[in-house]
């Protein structure tokens, strides 16, 4: 009998093991595909590239995914989940009394600074063409920006309250991706920018200011 119960165990520990270790495969490969898109562009980016990159067999990589679209579709899925984390932290750490503007303004920015969204910005372009992956970026695009938001909502109540919240947090957000993209090839001046995100910064904070004195005042 107890025979039986060992092999069980280590029968549970093994399929453990294994369930570890694909997942870490299939991490890597995600974070493969992310790195080939900015090394090599989505167009010149193969299973093969990302199987190189990923340091896995061509056989482990059509295992965890039949088909560059479907790696690209979990890539997308793991560099939102990592920008919403930051975000989730972030919130958490406003000191008291700073507006908490201020720390998820400057993370947005940070973030579309980094190499993984320059290689979001490469699919955004392609997917112009590329119906199969605009079909992929448009919904998972909608569900970033709604955690986003329900993120900022969970930690900073007020916000849920102010009725043109949406309209201000898009100006914020879409001058910024914008400027992002002005940034590749240095299209914007380094100087250009940072007096266009100050003054943004400043007018999303007063807009949200406004609002919330709105508020305020309705309820007296």
């Amino acid at each position: 009998m107890r025979r039986f119960m060992a092999k069980a165990n280590n029968d549970k520990s093994t399929e453990k093991w294994q369930s570890k270790k694909s997942a870490l495969m299939r991490d890597r490969i995600v974070v493969g595909a992310l790195e080939c898109i900015v090394q090599f562009g989505y167009e010149n980016t193969t299973m093969a590239k990302i199987a190189k990159m990923a340091k896995v067999s061509p056989g482990a990589m059509q295992y965890h995914f039949g088909s560059k679209l479907e790696a690209i579709k979990a890539a997308i899925d793991h560099l939102h989940s990592v920008r919403l984390a930051q975000h989730h932290r972030a919130l958490q750490e406003v000191p008291e009394g700073f507006n908490p503007i201020d720390y998820t303004y400057d993370l947005y920015w940070a973030q579309l600074n980094e190499d993984h969204f320059i290689a979001y910005q490469d699919l955004v372009i392609a997917a112009r063409t590329d119906p199969g992956l605009a079909n992929v970026l448009r919904p998972a695009y909608r569900r970033f920006i709604k955690a986003w938001r329900q993120n900022a909502f969970g930690e900073v109540p007020e916000w849920a309250n102010i009725e043109r919240f949406d309209v201000i947090a898009d100006l914020a957000q879409y001058l910024m991706e914008g400027l992002a993209y002005g940034r590749l090839n240095s299209q914007l001046s380094e100087e250009r920018t940072s007096k266009l995100l100050k003054l943004t910064k400043k007018l999303v904070i007063q807009l949200l200011d406004k609002e919330l004195s709105h508020n305020e005042i309705r309820k007296q």
